[in-house]
This record gives C-alpha cells, sequence and structure tokens, in this order.
C-alpha cells in the first residue's frame, strides 16, 4: 500500500470518527462566539483584577455565574489561569461576555487561518535538501478547512480556550528554530509556559539543543508572569497553585478529560462525583502518573540527546516533547487536542521516509483516536463512568496520543540513521577520489 493511499485511507476512518457524534460538536463551536464558558472564567478574572480585587483570593465562582448571567447558580469554583493570561484577558473584562466571547472568536479563527498555513508550510516545507517552503493558497485554504472539522479546534471554539493561541506558538518558535532563530524561538515559547504553565515541558527539548533559546524562554516567561504580580502581590503566585491544585481535583475526573494520563489514572484508582473507581488508592494512582510520566520524559530526552548536532531536520523530535505536553497535562481536555496537529503534520512528513507498515499503522490508528469527538465519548461512557469504560472509552484519545508520542519517537531515530546514511555516501565519493 503506497503512502498516498494511507493517508486517504486514514482521511476517510477519521473522519467517520469525526461524524460519529453528528453536527453536535459544530452546534457548540457556533454557540461559542456568543457565551463560552472556559472564557467567561478568564472575563470574571480581568473583571476582578480591573476592581482591585485578587482573582485568586475572591469569590471566584459567584463573579463567573455572574458574568455567565446565571448569578443563582454556583460558576467555576476556581481560577487556575497563570498571572499572565489575567493580562490577556484584562480588554475584555471592559466588555459584556457576548461582545467580549465574539471578539475572541474572531481572533481564534484568525490565530486557525494563521495555524493553518503554517501546518501548510510543513506539509510542503524544507525537507533534506533544504528547499524553501512554499505552500500555495489551496493547500492553505484546505488546511484551514480540515481545521473546522476536526473535533479539538470545534471543542476549543465552544469553549473559548487558549489551545489554538499556544499552537500557533509552538508552530512559529519551530519555524524559528529551524531559521537559527534561537532567541526568537525562546520567546515564543516563554510566552506559550506565561499563558499556561505546561507548556515549560518543551524545555527539555530547548535544554537539548540551545542554551540560549532556553535562557531566552525562562527569562520571558519570568517577565511575562512577574508583571501582573506587581499590582496582585506576591501571594498570588500561592494563591495561584493553591486554586490550580483544587482545579486538578474537582476536574480529574470530568469525561472530557479524555487526553491526560493522570485523568485516566484517576478514574480508575481515585473515583468522583463522574466516575467509579475500581478502588480508593490515590497514592498508587500518584506513583503510577508519577512513574510512566517519568518513562515518558526519560524516552524523550535520550532520544532527543542521540541526535547529532548538525542534524538537518528535528521536527518529529520536537513534535515528540508537544505530545508530551497534552499526555502529562493533569486536565488535558478536548481542546488541548489542537497542539497535536503538529506532531501529526511532522510524522507525516517523517512517513515519506519510512516504509515500515507497523508505523504507518501506529500514526494511522493513533490520528483517528485523537480525533473522537468528546459528545461520541459520552454517548458511549454515561456518568457515572465505569472503570472498564473509563479505560477503554473514555481515554480512546490518550492511547491515540500514546501512538502519536511512539510513532514521533521512532521516525525521529529512523530521520537520524538516514542523514548520517546519506552524510556517509555524499562523503565516500570524495575520500574514494582523494584514494584514488
Amino acid at each position: 500500500m503506497t503512502l498516498r493511499t494511507w493517508f486517504i485511507a486514514t482521511a476517510a476512518a477519521t473522519l467517520i470518527a469525526v461524524l460519529s457524534a453528528g453536527a453536535r460538536p459544530w452546534v457548540g463551536a457556533v454557540g461559542g462566539a456568543f457565551g463560552p464558558p472556559d472564557f467567561a472564567q478568564d472575563v470574571a478574572a480581568a473583571q476582578l483584577s480591573i476592581e482591585g480585587l485578587n482573582p485568586y483570593t475572591a469569590d471566584f465562582a459567584s463573579r463567573h455565574a455572574q458574568v455567565m448571567g446565571t448569578a443563582g447558580a454556583k460558576g467555576y469554583p476556581f481560577f487556575p489561569h497563570p498571572p499572565f493570561a489575567i493580562v490577556l484577558s484584562w480588554p475584555f473584562g471592559f466588555l459584556t461576555l457576548s461582545s467580549g466571547a465574539m471578539v475572541w472568536y474572531a481572533v481564534s479563527l484568525a490565530l486557525l487561518a494563521c495555524l493553518a498555513l503554517l501546518l501548510a508550510e510543513i506539509a510542503t516545507g524544507q525537507d533534506l535538501n533544504g528547499a524553501p517552503p512554499r505552500p500555495g493558497p489551496s493547500t492553505a485554504v484546505g488546511m484551514f478547512m480540515t481545521l473546522l472539522f476536526w473535533p479539538p479546534v470545534l471543542y476549543n471554539l465552544e469553549k473559548g480556550q487558549f489551545s489554538i493561541l499556544l499552537t500557533v506558538l509552538f508552530a512559529l518558535a519551530w519555524r524559528s528554530l529551524r531559521r537559527g532563530e534561537s532567541g526568537r524561538a525562546g520567546v515564543l515559547i516563554g510566552v506559550a509556559a506565561a499563558v499556561k504553565v505546561f507548556p515549560l515541558l518543551v524545555g527539555g527539548y530547548l535544554l537539548r539543543r540551545s542554551v540560549r533559546s532556553t535562557a531566552w524562554a525562562a527569562l520571558t516567561a519570568l517577565f511575562l508572569t512577574a508583571l501582573p504580580v506587581l499590582w496582585l502581590g506576591p501571594e498570588s503566585i500561592g494563591a495561584f497553585v493553591e486554586q490550580s491544585q483544587g482545579n486538578v481535583t474537582y476536574w480529574r475526573t470530568w469525561p472530557a478529560v479524555t487526553y491526560s494520563i493522570y485523568g485516566a489514572v484517576a478514574r480508575l484508582l481515585i473515583g468522583g462525583p463522574w466516575a467509579s473507581a475500581v478502588m480508593q488508592a490515590p497514592l498508587v494512582a500518584e506513583i503510577v502518573v508519577g512513574a510512566v510520566g517519568l518513562a515518558l520524559v526519560v524516552i524523550a530526552l535520550v532520544v532527543t540527546g542521540r541526535r547529532s548536532a548538525g542534524a538537518r531536520d528535528e521536527s518529529s523530535l520536537f513534535g515528540t516533547w508537544i505530545v508530551l505536553l497534552v499526555l502529562l497535562n493533569p486536565l488535558s481536555m478536548g481542546h488541548n487536542g489542537v497542539l497535536l496537529a503538529l506532531p501529526i503534520a511532522f510524522s507525516a512528513r517523517a512517513l515519506h521516509d519510512d516504509d515500515r507498515t507497523w508505523v504507518r499503522t501506529a500514526w494511522a490508528i493513533g490520528v483517528i483516536l485523537v480525533s473522537i469527538p468528546r459528545q461520541t465519548i459520552f454517548d458511549f461512557a454515561p456518568f457515572p463512568v465505569s472503570p472498564l469504560r473509563g479505560l477503554l472509552i473514555v481515554a480512546l484519545p490518550m492511547w491515540g496520543a500514546l501512538l502519536l508520542f511512539t510513532t514521533s519517537v521512532v521516525l525521529g531515530a529512523r530521520r537520524e540513521r538516514r542523514l548520517v546514511r546519506r552524510s556517509e555516501h555524499a562523503v565516500n565519493p570524495i575520500l574514494q577520489g582523494e584514494t584514488a
């Protein structure tokens, strides 16, 4: 079977998975233009900040309910976003939720168009021979329409989340790294880490590649975090950590937490209002999650460290760390899957140099599983989710992300060996000429 046939079969199977939820993902995405609850969370924090109150210590639940127009009901109990997220949301604190949501919806669509163009560059981008990326308009438009069919993107639009923004930042960072602009790449990753803490994990890749990028990422994240702390007060850092811990405990068994290893283990060994556990073993759960997470990070570090400094293409390995962001985020929900667009595209490019059937199969199954809409998962895993369904149905996107992680690791190592062989072929004729 040719690679083109693999891609067509994967696209067809993914489309079936996407359509399994009917029109509900699109209906939800359109509704996100008017009153997305996650965006309302940031608006509530911005309003409290404008009023001189600390979002991490004020009665956040009542303010969130007020912003949502459901003052009699209880809003989100925690605000887990870092201080710089308040800076980003600050302008929306002067608007009504509906007006602010429409503006952010338009911004999200514009960011999605940027992401489509960047993915088109990857699809037709610089190869081992150094050809410059020249994506045509049809490729970019096709990529944009594909993204509008993808459940993670639709979920992001529905909730008014930051995942599209983060993916664009990482895609721009990768392009900067490819161009040798290590400082700019570090700044972009630092901005992502200031918006959401978990992108700091990509520092594991930077540490193995560029001290300059690592320094710029750390300085940027620290600076952007320190700015709002000047008026929130230093105690806001501890309050943010406390809010984040409470938020994880509250939402960890929610069935929309589909990509997270911690979420899968919590449903199995801790349980909660939305899932029935096999047994109450929180300590065992923490040990399992810690061991699995450490193993994945070590694998990524080892494989990344094996790359030769002169290698041209490290996209698969960069994609490995992006997949880790999704897997190791304790509350990795459907919208976080937008980040997987990058490793999916990187691996698709790398598959041109790898004809192993099992690698192509793992990539294809991974793409299909990470594309399952949460509505379909909810249909097959009613509350409270049983342990078996939690592991085999709710966690299907997590298993898909693990397959993408495996694919990225294997393709990264394989491309290194191919690069070495190509370099040897290029050098040997010269050596033979000198010998003669």
